[in-house]
């Protein structure tokens, strides 16, 4: 399942997690934000348990997207223990987001 993660719920459901958070940086009217979805529904659902699937949208968290600098969207940041690890924007891979994962 995904998260769908604000500045409100972002400590605890991103720096507070005990797993590996992957983050998506999307906006509703991107195109291949919208492209993305089948694979975080497959990573959510395969890795349920080891791996959280957080999205935060850019413009209702234009906060956090500035934090990030995210200028393209879809981006992608993995967080362990808090603290960012991995990052990449763009349409990508289901294997290439499992590698970023490091599972």
């Amino acid at each position: 399942m995904k998260i769908r993660v604000t500045a409100k719920n972002y400590p605890q459901e991103v720096l507070r997690s005990e797993t590996p958070v992957l983050v998506e940086f999307f906006a509703v009217w991107c195109g291949k934000c919208a492209m993305m979805e089948d694979v975080l529904d497959e990573i959510a659902k395969e890795y349920d348990g080891r791996v959280k699937v957080c999205q935060i949208e850019i413009e209702e968290s234009a906060v956090l997207a500035a934090e990030f600098e995210v200028g393209i969207v879809p981006a992608f940041v993995v967080f362990r223990d808090g603290k960012p690890v991995n990052y990449a924007n763009g349409v990508l891979a289901k294997d290439v987001l499992i590698r970023m994962l490091e599972i």
